[in-house]
């Protein structure tokens, strides 16, 4: 897996692609010049043979030539250079056997002779008058010439090919983890850590550790609108809860004022009923931002879900037959451990039991469950569910569902979950149940 992302890391592959191109390069430049040399080799052989071939008088008879040729054969080695002369009287002379065919020698070892070249003849074929005379030189030079750029390519490129791959791999390599520390940093900030940022001094100065700086900016000034935000929401929750519990009061005294069953006290009663309920919105605003602010992390202790899970559904369990519906569990037997603030755990399961409760309906079935992989806190139910483009918006606060607005509610429900999930380091999931939804709760291990 590492292998396979460290591929992938742009920086290695212009390593990699680097060390091709010096390696092809090398390749061309070497092969360039072996075909040269081995050109210039072969045409000096060819030279060779035309004043081998020239030194032999073409019109001497041919007890003559064969005499001449018989000469130089027993001065050559045939291994290097072949003399042969045969002759139209029958007469053969050389240190070589040849037979031609199509005009092209075919050289053989004599009998009694030494043996000839592995490495194959450049041959020179003169019909004279009184018979054929055959010269070759061995292509051993050419055979030398490429052990040499074969030993110089081993010696020479591939050594340096490899030095510079594992060179840039290295370098590319601490970029690659660079990158991933710049990526690990914004995965941090997209999963809602606005304190993360990317420490880049130990390479001031480079492309990488600019783009880490203006990473950092944007996670300052994301970090400091969140807060700017969070705090005038909770300072216009603090300041206006006071108010609306007095409201609240006040409109329950002038109720206790007026006859039973008159229009005033009717209105006064839905008067007090809408200020109870902005008086829940705001109390529930200022305990996202408190638990926004990082503050219930102090008071972590070790919580067993199972024992949370069971507690809770005890609790919802009459109104649940109230509603008609079916509240069951799927808990298993030994504990399921994690760390957290045991009365928030709790509370986020209360918003999601209450949040199938209201809108599941009536006859629908809505099963709580933990499981120990993950470890997971599972709610699900049988409702309507909620449709898979809406379910980032309904974590959104006040954010409710069309079909939602009669029922009672403040959109706040699920805000408060997300929010006690981030605070855990948990992951909060939407999905599909077919029917209804299913949400989990995926606390990290203990």
């Amino acid at each position: 897996m590492m292998a396979r992302r460290l591929f992938r890391s742009t920086p290695v592959r212009l390593a990699l692609m680097l060390a091709a191109l010096f390696t092809a390069v090398n390749l061309v430049t070497l092969g360039g010049a072996y075909l040269q040399l081995r050109a210039a080799a072969q045409a000096q052989i060819r030279e060779s043979l035309d004043a081998g071939m020239a030194g032999f008088d073409v019109t001497a008879t041919p007890a003559a030539l064969a005499t001449l040729v018989r000469a130089r054969a027993r001065a050559a080695d045939p291994a290097d250079s072949i003399y042969v002369f045969l002759g139209d009287d029958g007469r053969r002379a050389g240190n070589a056997a040849a037979v031609l065919n199509d005009g092209r020698p075919r050289l053989t070892a004599l009998p009694d002779g030494r043996p000839l070249s592995d490495e194959g003849y450049l041959h020179e074929v003169r019909r004279l008058s009184s018979g054929v005379l055959i010269l070759a030189e061995s292509l051993a030079p050419l055979a030398d010439l490429r052990r040499t750029f074969l030993a110089l390519l081993a010696f020479s490129v591939v050594p340096t090919a490899l030095l510079s791959l594992g060179l840039g791999t290295l370098i590319a390599r601490r970029s690659a983890r660079r990158v991933a520390r710049i990526e690990a940093t914004l995965g941090r900030l997209e999963a809602g850590e606005l304190s993360a940022r990317y420490d880049g001094r130990d390479h001031a100065g480079d492309d990488l550790s600019r783009i880490g700086q203006r990473v950092n900016r944007m996670a300052e000034q994301r970090e400091a609108a969140t807060e700017a935000l969070r705090q005038v929401s909770a300072d216009i929750a603090h300041d206006l809860r006071t108010p609306l519990q007095r409201i609240s009061v006040l409109l329950a005294d002038l109720r206790g004022h007026l006859a039973e069953d008159t229009e005033p006290a009717r209105i006064a009663e839905a008067a007090g009923i809408e200020a109870d309920r902005a008086t829940q919105v705001f109390r529930a605003l200022l305990e996202i931002a408190q638990i926004e602010g990082g503050a219930p992390a102090a008071r972590f202790a070790p919580v067993d879900l199972v024992a949370v899970a069971r507690e809770i559904v005890e609790l919802y369990e009459p109104a649940a037959d109230d509603a008609g519906i079916v509240l069951e569990t799927d808990l298993p037997a030994a504990p399921v451990m994690v760390s957290g603030a045991r009365d928030l755990v709790g509370q986020a399961l209360a918003n999601l039991i209450e949040n199938a409760l209201r809108h599941a309906g009536a006859r629908a079935r809505v099963t709580v469950a933990v499981a120990a992989d993950g470890p997971c806190l599972v709610v699900r139910d049988t409702g309507p569910g909620i449709p898979e483009d809406e379910r980032d918006r309904v974590l959104r606060r006040l954010y409710r569902l069309e079909r939602s607005r009669t029922t009672p509610g403040n959109g706040l429900g699920l805000s408060l979950v997300a929010a006690i999930a981030q605070a855990h380091g948990a992951q909060l999931v939407l999905g599909d149940a077919g029917p209804g939804l299913v949400v989990t709760l995926r606390f990290p291990p203990a």
